[in-house]
């Protein structure tokens, strides 16, 4: 049986990576409880969050019983559980499904891995070490890899999987703002993707939650390390 919407609690705001789920909500016009806890904030230490997560990171969903973390594996569930909603995934076991989940796989090892490989080494050197060459070659592959994604627009669709608005809009269009956020240029049919895509509701609502004053404030101090 599925759970309620009142049982749903998202814990973790302030990062494109927490930014995703509270956008799959938002499409889905789900009630939902938002626990605002920031990355390496006195939060995650509080016994309600370590219930939650030993892994010591965010996001984390509740959805009845089910307690599960990683955004990919949350936005994939969340899609699948409540798709009579909004279909925001092609059917499972279809050819499109298949590169659906070519597209998002692709977005979280090739776009979002080395943006959090800039993260590390320029965001919190001193927790990671201080790393300009991996930084700089993580730029540089992050720019290769999109333009893989700018291959895939160029035939003019308005979205990845053509004319349907999915969750791999979500999982590329968090790691472009990801990349901006950082200083990165990123080409110009990218940034005209983005802003169709950001220019939905939904989006602004999930903004709304994933960003609260605490969430903003942190942000402006991390001005041009990242995520």
């Amino acid at each position: 049986m599925k759970p309620s919407s009142s049982e749903l609690r998202l814990w973790g705001v302030g990062t494109p990576r927490t930014m995703r789920p509270h956008w799959v909500l938002a499409e889905l016009g789900l009630d939902y409880e938002t626990r605002e806890v920031l990355p390496r904030s006195p939060a995650m230490q509080s016994p309600d969050f370590l219930r939650v997560s030993r892994r010591n990171k965010v996001p984390m969903l509740e959805c009845g019983d089910l307690i599960i973390g990683e955004s990919g594996a949350i936005v994939f569930h969340l899609a699948d559980r409540y798709r009579e909603r909004l279909e925001l995934s092609p059917p499972p076991g279809s050819d499109e499904r298949a590169v659906f989940h070519d597209i998002c796989l692709f977005a979280l090892t090739e776009l979002d891995a080395p943006l959090y490989v800039i993260r590390r080494h320029a965001g919190l050197p001193e927790a990671y070490g201080d790393s300009p060459v991996a930084v700089k070659a993580a730029r540089e592959y992050f720019l290769r890899q999109a333009e893989q994604v700018e291959q895939r627009l160029s035939d003019g669709r308005t979205y990845l999987l053509g004319d349907a608005f999915s969750v791999a809009d979500i999982l590329v269009s968090t790691c472009i703002t990801w990349a901006k956020f950082i200083g990165i240029e990123v080409p110009d049919r990218l940034g005209d993707y983005q802003g169709r895509v950001t220019q939905r509701p939904a989006h602004a609502a999930a903004t709304q939650r994933n960003f609260p004053p605490a969430a903003v404030a942190a942000m402006r101090e991390q001005r041009g390390t990242g995520g």
